[in-house]
């Protein structure tokens, strides 16, 4: 009965953490209340503290859920593909997480970068390391393909993913925001054609 009911408790705060990373990302941190997420997940509010210790700490591990999310669908795309089309895709499909036919993972580093940059130590510190490992993943890529500074190269692409984004999101005018996403696809193949490589460099993968 006891194991039975911490497994219920983790499943229901799973569930709490799955549907507050989908609203906080949709209506914003500040816009959206303790209750909207409780009634969301057809809990009561006052079951809130039995799981957290705060807002703060809710916004933080839910940040994390949604970076979770977006890995999980990036690197299921590029399954088995070379790693500069594997770059190259997992590029588009970040930059086109807001217009895509089908819907997919938002990510909180450009969803919610306005709020995230006057946010306490804690939910900066879960933004910083949704950060970390976008850069990892991207070089993870990169090395394979010999770039000398692959961890500088991927810093630069996920700051341009990020911040095309950020401003899509921001731009009313639809053909306006879509040419954002266009440009910053192609710098990313710039930044991928003009960055320095090995001298030894390996064709394979290219």
């Amino acid at each position: 009965m006891v194991r039975r009911s911490k497994a219920d408790a983790a499943e229901t705060r799973k569930r709490i953490l799955s549907t507050a990373a989908n609203i906080f990302l949709r209506n914003g941190i500040a816009a959206t209340a303790i209750s909207d997420i409780m009634i969301a997940a057809g809990l009561t509010q006052g079951g809130f503290y039995r799981h957290f210790d705060s807002k703060e700490q809710l916004v933080a591990e839910a940040m994390a859920t949604g970076f979770e999310e977006i890995f999980a669908n990036l690197e299921a795309a590029i399954s088995g593909m070379a790693p500069r089309e594997a770059v190259q895709i997992m590029a588009e499909r970040y930059l086109h997480q807001l217009t895509a036919a089908e819907e997919q993972p938002r990510c909180p580093l450009s969803n919610l970068s306005s709020e995230l940059r006057l946010a306490d130590d804690l939910v900066k510190t879960a933004a910083f390391q949704g950060y970390s490992h976008f850069v990892k993943l991207f070089a993870s890529y990169l090395i394979r393909l010999d770039y000398m500074d692959y961890v500088g190269l991927a810093e630069s692409i996920v700051a341009v993913l990020v911040g095309a984004v950020t401003l899509s999101g921001m731009t009313p005018a639809a053909a306006a925001a879509e040419a954002i996403l266009v440009n910053a696809q192609k710098a990313v193949t710039l930044l991928l054609d003009g960055a320095a490589t090995s001298p030894a460099l390996s064709m394979a993968g290219r």
